[in-house]
């Protein structure tokens, strides 16, 4: 494993945003139908909890890049390989909140005109129909980074760099993905960015579905960048 990839960490740093463009598109369709609902509570409550949780989809994207971004630098400041530690299980790093949070409000506010104007064409019937997709889009994320997390803690599979550092413990030693090790404190597989990147795989169903065109375009780039990210990911 080359932890001195510039392929490997770009998208390691960079590479998991579907995973958050996913709930945060569902999120702005929420808020947009919301605005377009007569009933004043129903249009406020849908509202707010659509942009706040816009809002919140991005501060994980940010959060993301920022986290993995902060320790590359360190790594570089400290001499070591770019992607050291910034893996593992109890990495940290240090970062401004103020600084996130600024970046966080830039995307949904660009995030928010954009996708205002694609909806703005809609009609509420086709706005209806994108609600269902919306709703599953947050349950497909959800649901997918959830069983991947809890496959990671019971496989419990060590890293590559882990195995050469480690190489005399008898939990250090080579398992094939099929092997279950166990609770060992290590969670090398199944991949989470991998199946971040998945999520790009739900953009077709955001497409109209008179639009095959953009369905397959869409369906295309998003198996494409899942192919990139699992060839990063070793």
């Amino acid at each position: 494993m080359d932890q001195n990839s510039i392929f490997g960490n770009l998208f390691q740093i960079f590479g998991m945003f579907p995973s958050a463009l996913i709930p945060f598109i569902s999120a702005e369709i929420i808020f947009i139908y919301g605005l377009r609902q007569d009933n004043q509570l129903t249009k406020w409550i849908l509202a707010i909890s659509g942009l706040g949780f816009a809002y919140w989809s991005a501060w994980g994207w940010v959060d993301g890049w920022m986290f993995y971004g902060v320790t590359t630098l360190n790594n570089i400041k400290n001499h070591q390989p770019l992607g050291a530690a910034n893996n593992s299980i109890g990495a940290t790093a240090t970062y401004s909140f103020g600084l996130e949070a600024l970046f966080t409000f830039i995307i949904l506010v660009i995030g928010t005109f954009l996708i205002y104007r694609w909806l703005s064409k809609k009609t509420y019937e086709e706005l209806s129909q994108l609600i269902i997709v919306a709703i599953a889009g947050i349950a497909v994320v959800y649901a997918s980074n959830s069983i991947v997390n809890t496959m990671k803690v019971n496989w419990g599979r060590f890293r590559p760099y882990e195995v050469k550092e480690i190489v005399s413990s008898t939990k250090g030693t080579f398992t094939n993905w099929w092997h279950l090790n166990d609770q060992t404190g290590h969670q090398s597989f199944p991949s989470g960015h991998t199946i971040a990147a998945a999520a790009a795989l739900f953009l077709p169903f955001f497409a109209d579905r008179k639009n095959l065109k953009g369905q397959k375009i869409l369906a295309y780039s998003g198996f494409v960048f899942t192919l990139l990210m699992m060839a990063a990911r070793v």
